[in-house]
């Protein structure tokens, strides 16, 4: 009983927002290119969702001293691609892997401060990214070289890494 009052509580995690800001200039060349249009950021945004399936901090009625909210940002999201411009009998080969950026910050929910912020970078290895040039798929280009699904495993890992990250500041 005794150490029952030297227990803190843990405390309850909310979801605050989910959010793709990706507005680099790589990107927008990516949109300029791609056939499929924004169909890749609205793919990432379900996923999102469906990993932090938390409640919202909106159903909170009466939240606690130590309810904490969540809010996690798609920062950079780069489907990844290769191909080269021609000018005159040269050629400059143009390629970027595909990477995603996930920030998050963790705060109270009754005064609005941030208690941590996290930051987390996943790209496909360089290796991965010339084998999948020399598929079927990246020399014929049926499609985008990689696929909401190839950036979906790509997206969780990055989640994954993120929620480690969380658990272990809490």
């Amino acid at each position: 009983m005794l150490f029952n009052w030297f227990e803190s509580e843990k405390p309850n995690v909310y979801l605050g927002s989910l959010a793709i800001a990706n507005d680099s200039k790589r990107s927008k060349i990516e949109t300029f290119f791609s056939i499929t249009g924004n169909t890749l950021h609205d793919h990432m945004r379900e996923k999102l969702e469906e990993v932090f399936c938390l409640h919202s901090i909106s159903s909170v009625a009466q939240p606690k001293e130590s309810d904490i909210g969540l809010d996690v940002v798609i920062v950079t999201l780069h489907g990844g691609d290769a191909f080269a411009v021609n000018i005159g009998m040269a050629g400059i080969p143009i390629f970027w892997r595909p990477k995603i950026k996930l920030v998050s910050r963790l705060y109270n929910i009754q005064h609005n401060k941030t208690l941590k912020t996290f930051s987390v970078t996943s790209s496909v290895t360089w290796r991965e990214f010339v084998a999948k040039q020399f598929t079927l798929r990246g020399l014929f280009r049926w499609g985008p070289l990689y696929s909401n699904e190839d950036m979906e495993a790509l997206l969780y890992q990055a989640c994954l890494e993120l929620l480690d990250k969380m658990r272990k500041a809490i």
